[in-house]
């Protein structure tokens, strides 16, 4: 996700700098590579925290050497636990998703005491690679598990819809094409539509036809509240880690 965004900012004429331990990751980033995350924050105005909060756990306290504006991703950890390591920083807690890296993510910005031009300097930011909401951090475990996790959720889906034409005969390459052009077209029109999901099945469903008979298939194994549970687990998950 790190370098998701970073490499979302290169071009920006911005001067960056990133850690990271592995080798073979840091090979691969083009910007400056710090000696520790440390060092990082004493040269940055702006810096992501893109670690996991395990990682995080075991930082010590930081004494930043200037004011600096630090947008955290971590899943779970509140900004209350990120100002007892840092001082001199505005802290801004966001959790963005990993379609960044195609450039079409969605981040999501907590936005309690944080000021309005902090607010538009990480909107900016994060405009290269996503579209950005604002809701409150009370609200960011439940934004975690729908669009935190909820990729992995629509690749789950796609997968399922390929594996079903593949089972009636489809070749896998062109079951994936069909799944991929249908999930895309489908979130498209739905996007551009002033209709409901409800309403835009129920055009799609003829009366006795075949979209019907699936429905009611996906009805009768719970696949709404399939999809709602796993919503719900992923945002219990990410309440726990920041415990």
């Amino acid at each position: 996700m790190g370098s998701a965004i970073l490499n979302s900012l290169i071009g920006e004429n911005l001067e960056m700098f990133f850690y990271e331990p592995d080798e073979e990751r840091a090979s691969k980033i083009n910007a400056i590579r710090v000696s520790s995350i440390e060092e990082g924050l004493s040269k940055a105005d702006i810096a992501f925290l893109c670690i996991k909060p395990q990682v995080f756990r075991s930082l010590h306290y930081i004494e930043l050497q200037k004011p600096c504006i630090i947008i955290s991703i971590m899943a779970g950890v509140t900004v209350a636990h990120l100002q007892r390591k840092f001082e001199c920083a505005s802290i801004v807690r966001t959790m963005p998703n990993i379609a960044l890296i195609a450039k079409k993510g969605t981040v999501a910005i907590a936005t309690d005491g944080v000021e309005e031009s902090v607010l538009k300097t990480v909107e900016q930011l994060f405009s290269k690679c996503a579209c950005t909401v604002r809701v409150s951090e009370s609200q960011m475990d439940a934004v975690t598990g729908l669009s935190g996790s909820g990729p992995a959720f629509v690749f789950q889906f796609i997968e399922a819809l390929m594996m079903g034409g593949v089972k009636m005969g489809l070749s896998h390459e062109t079951s994936m094409r069909l799944a991929l052009s249908t999930v895309a077209g489908a979130a498209e029109m739905l996007q551009k539509s002033k209709s409901s999901p409800d309403d835009l099945t129920a055009d799609v469903c003829s009366p006795g036809g075949t979209t019907i008979a699936g429905i009611q298939e996906l009805e009768e194994k719970a696949f709404r509240g399939i999809v709602m549970a796993a919503v719900e687990t992923a945002a219990k998950r990410s309440a726990e880690l920041g415990k």
